[in-house]
């Protein structure tokens, strides 16, 4: 045969070549089918998906005892409804005791503003500030009717506001039913899952199983104890300010316990924390002319914000969550702000949520290197 002769394909090979090509085309439009349906049935399954994610957080939270009750010879059901148990005693006993001190406290300032509005006090307040901020701001003006029309506005919406809680509430519900069967048959259902693992890979799949539970256990144990000493230390600086300077914030606890709860929301808590205490301060003292001279304690209360902020940052935090997570803190900004695209609950689970997937990633590289699959 010489070099220029045309090569021939055989039959057979070119009928395999295109067998090939169709099982991949048809692979490929079958992806692009999956892709686009789970795009759409996306939005249909987030809630189940949110439901999901907030019950294991909180069985790997609870778990802990549970298990230990059961290695002490407590049938696990059991130690589940002991634990919830305990949890509805302390949540119902902080609804029983703070809603109502809310509730009072919301009315009394809805009170205090409605007989305010036409007094000389707010309107002396209101002259006050804006003869300041004018130096600043030039024509910056308040009047009495755009604060009375903010606030009807405001106490309009409590309405629908305790309507969506109703909404809340069953989806709270939900997540402890949902809880209630992890923890109870939590480790069944991974043993399952491990189970179906192929016999190659069943130390990986032990390895993230574990390791992503220490992560999230970790990750909230931090942030428990990280808001609990926010909230100690905010109800002792509110204290000391109304000792110290006669402040008269009322609701001290309650305020203090929303200071630590909102703590856990990353940069965002802290103001979060601060600005029922300004507000309380504000208007519990219209027509004292010594707390006018203090500006109403506000600066007060935000200095005091500061040192707790700064104590939890610099002592508490770094304590609590060391090594945690093993984040750089500029990660962590970038996460809290990918994170804000889905609102509080997505800034308070993007840094988990990364410390996660990281592990999973690694240990899946390390398991299929070991494997000499990479």
């Amino acid at each position: 045969m010489s070099s220029q002769d045309p090569v021939q394909i055989a039959p057979q090979s070119l009928r395999f070549f295109h067998q090939g090509l169709l099982k991949t085309l048809i692979y490929f439009f079958l992806l692009i089918l999956i892709l686009a349906g789970a795009y759409k049935a996306l939005p249909l399954v987030m809630d189940a998906v949110f439901l999901l994610v907030i019950a294991t957080i909180l069985t790997a939270v609870l778990n802990p005892f549970v298990d230990r009750m059961e290695s002490s010879g407590i049938r696990r059901i059991y130690g589940a409804l002991i634990v919830f148990g305990g949890i509805f005693s302390v949540v119902g006993t902080g609804i029983v005791k703070g809603i109502p001190t809310l509730l009072s406290e919301i009315g009394r300032i809805k009170n205090m503003i409605q007989q305010q509005s036409s007094a000389d006090s707010l309107d002396t307040m209101i002259s006050d500030i804006n003869t300041k901020i004018a130096q600043y701001i030039p024509n910056f003006e308040i009047n009495t009717d755009t604060i009375s029309n903010l606030t009807s506005q405001f106490f309009g919406q409590l309405g629908s506001i305790l309507a969506s809680a109703l909404d809340t509430l069953a989806t709270i519900v939900f997540i402890l039913i949902i809880t209630m069967f992890f923890l109870v048959d939590g480790s069944r259902m991974m043993k399952s899952l491990i189970g179906m693992v192929p016999n190659r890979y069943f130390e990986m799949s032990l390895n993230i199983s574990y390791k992503t539970k220490k992560q999230l256990t970790n990750f909230l144990k931090g942030q428990l104890l990280a808001a609990l000493g926010v909230a100690i230390q905010s109800i002792i600086g509110l204290t000391l300010l109304n000792v110290v300077f006669d402040a008269n914030i009322s609701g001290v606890f309650l305020i203090g316990s929303i200071a630590g709860m909102a703590n856990m929301i990353p940069f965002v808590g802290p103001f979060m924390g601060m600005a029922p205490a300004i507000v309380v301060s504000l208007f519990n003292n219209l027509g004292d002319p010594v707390a006018a001279a203090s500006y109403y304690y506000i600066g007060h209360i935000i200095l005091m914000f500061l040192v707790v902020q700064m104590i939890d940052n610099n002592v508490i935090s770094p304590i609590v969550v060391s090594g945690s997570m093993e984040m750089h803190p500029l990660t962590v900004i970038l996460l809290i702000l990918i994170g804000s695209q889905m609102g509080i609950l997505g800034m308070f689970l993007a840094v988990p949520a990364w410390g996660i997937s990281k592990v999973i990633v690694q240990e899946v590289y390390h398991g299929l290197k070991g494997h000499h699959l990479i």
